[in-house]
């Protein structure tokens, strides 16, 4: 029997917050899913030299820790590009992509067909529905390209569509219709659909939050209140219990986004998980190809295989307008140990006469070009006035760059030298606060929420501190940029999810910490029952 056959249609239906989807694709993904300005047979070419060359590469890498050579030995560049050559040499598909060779005079060339109009495209052709309660994962075969349905219906899933609504939605879907239907039927026989008299999410948020609110939504997710709309920056959000045992902030707690910015192409800034599970109508703005030199991500490949019907690039120095405002895209320097230079966005939120300054991982590039030293921060100030907040990382990565996640498409004679991961020093976020005449400076983007997993080189948390120790010994202390900020008379905030920082009438920015209101089980709560298997576990 059909879900609106057996309950009331103008009760509300959505996922339970431990429930989920993820989209399988057809075919083997490839190194690097959705990259773009080279055909995928280049790239897989480029890739496959490095995986051979790496335990060489591992090799001359111990050599320096066992003091058998300096750091800096100005030959390792030198015999990394004649091994490449050397394997490019002896197998013919590889000669077919890359060429590469010493010149007359010594100087090594290395070169590769590009394409700006070709990107590794990855098409789905399944489904897996995970049930954290349950512990059940469920496979479903798509038949055909179907994702972009699939897309619009889990968007659709977030607590605020009637049955009505959704039965509308599946019946009208054409040729989609019976494969969401089936989909839909799984969802309600293995216990993964909630229906509720009510929808009280939003009305929450509202009561919570006041106009132009900034909440962090943990890690790099933002969410700005623009009167009684929300926009959502990098939202990377977390199914109950998918990563830890404690409730999080899913896609259904959250107020629906007027619109969703996205700065650049790490997987913690651009989550596909989460971006599936929202509305396919809202704005996805992303950085655009004009920005791009050889490399770039393919983002509007991606939100088309998602189901996002609007997807605007935003160009730097441009900007989406709202009333009373605008976002700018704003230029993102560095996170780029190999120099691929991908197009990324900053984005700078003003709003009647108030500004606040998205620069997520941005920072100092290997060959020093910032946002302060190339002028950026000086320009916004002058066209939009001082920057009251500025959310930034803190951390601190520099790796070698054989290790990096771009290795293969970089310089192999570089392959032995230290590149910056994102590298932003007390010193240089001190310049960029009293460059942008800033009053709040906010450190996000490395956590900042116990349901994040605590494995990644730029996450940090309470429950293992002798990691987090392990990881920034050698960094500038993050909470001492307090002491340096407080010299100029500007503040300093370490954030955590459900922080709110607020402009009050006078102007002056203030935080709110930690608004338990709008903590996941209390959400949750208002609609909903505490599930059985919950009860008595910690909030």
């Amino acid at each position: 029997m059909a879900l609106w056959d057996r309950v009331g249609l103008n009760q509300f239906v959505g996922l339970q917050p431990w429930v989920w989807v993820q989209l399988e694709s057809a075919e083997p993904p490839g190194p690097f899913p959705f990259m773009g300005g080279v055909t995928p047979e280049v790239v897989a070419s480029l890739h496959e030299v490095h995986g051979i060359l790496m335990s060489a590469v591992e090799t001359a890498i111990s050599d320096v820790f066992a003091r058998r050579t300096p750091v800096d030995d100005p030959a390792a560049g030198r015999r990394l590009e004649d091994a490449y050559t050397e394997v490019v040499q002896s197998r013919p598909r590889l000669r077919q992509h890359i060429r590469c060779g010493r010149n007359p005079d010594g100087t090594f060339v290395w070169e590769f067909p590009k394409d700006r109009q070709k990107s590794a495209v990855m098409h789905y052709a399944g489904l897996r529905i995970f049930n954290a309660a349950t512990r059940q994962a469920l496979p479903m075969g798509l038949d055909g390209p179907r994702s972009r349905g699939v897309g619009k219906l889990l968007g659709c899933l977030n607590g605020t569509r009637t049955i009505s609504e959704i039965r509308t939605i599946v019946t009208t879907a054409g040729r989609d219709a019976e494969p969401l239907l089936h989909l839909l039927e799984q969802l309600d026989s293995h216990e993964c659909l909630a229906v509720t008299d009510r929808s009280s999410v939003r009305t929450q948020w509202l009561d919570a939050t006041q106009d132009r609110d900034t909440v962090h939504l943990g890690h790099a997710a933002l969410m700005y209140r623009q009167k009684d709309r929300f926009l959502w920056f990098d939202p990377w959000l977390i199914p109950w219990f998918a990563e830890s045992p404690v409730p999080s902030l899913w896609a259904s707690l959250l107020p629906e986004p007027a619109a969703v910015f996205l700065t650049h192409d790490h997987d913690d800034h651009v989550d596909p998980r989460t971006l599936l599970h929202l509305p396919k109508e809202v704005p996805v703005i992303v950085p655009s190809r004009k920005n791009r030199g050889t490399w770039y991500f393919d983002y509007l490949s991606l939100m088309r295989e998602l189901g996002f019907t609007n997807v605007i690039e935003l160009a730097h120095g441009e900007a989406w307008k709202f009333e009373g405002g605008q976002v700018t895209s704003v230029p993102f320097f560095g996170e780029d140990p190999c120099d691929l230079a991908l197009p990324r966005n900053c984005y700078l939120i003003s709003d009647r006469g108030h500004n606040t300054l998205v620069h997520a991982d941005s920072g100092p590039t290997n060959d020093g070009h910032s946002a302060i030293e190339d002028g950026v921060i000086a320009k916004l100030v002058e066209q939009h006035g001082p920057i009251a907040t500025v959310y930034a990382s803190q951390q601190q990565l520099k790796e070698i760059r054989s290790y990096a996640a771009h290795a293969s498409l970089s310089h192999p004679g570089k392959w032995l030298e230290v590149g910056e991961n994102g590298f932003l020093t007390n010193q240089y976020l001190s310049e960029l606060m009293q460059h942008a005449q800033a009053t709040l400076f906010v450190s996000y983007a490395t956590g900042g929420a116990d349901w994040y997993p605590d494995h990644l080189s730029f996450m940090f948390s309470d429950r293992n501190p002798a990691r987090t120790s392990l990881l920034t010994a050698h960094w500038d202390p993050p909470e001492s940029l307090r002491d340096v900020l407080a010299a100029s008379g500007r503040q300093y905030h370490y954030g955590q999810a459900l922080d709110i920082v607020r402009v009050p009438a006078s102007g002056q920015v203030q935080v709110i910490q930690k608004n338990d209101v709008v903590s996941p089980l209390a959400l949750y709560q208002l609609d909903h029952e505490v599930p059985p298997f919950f009860k008595g576990a910690p909030g």
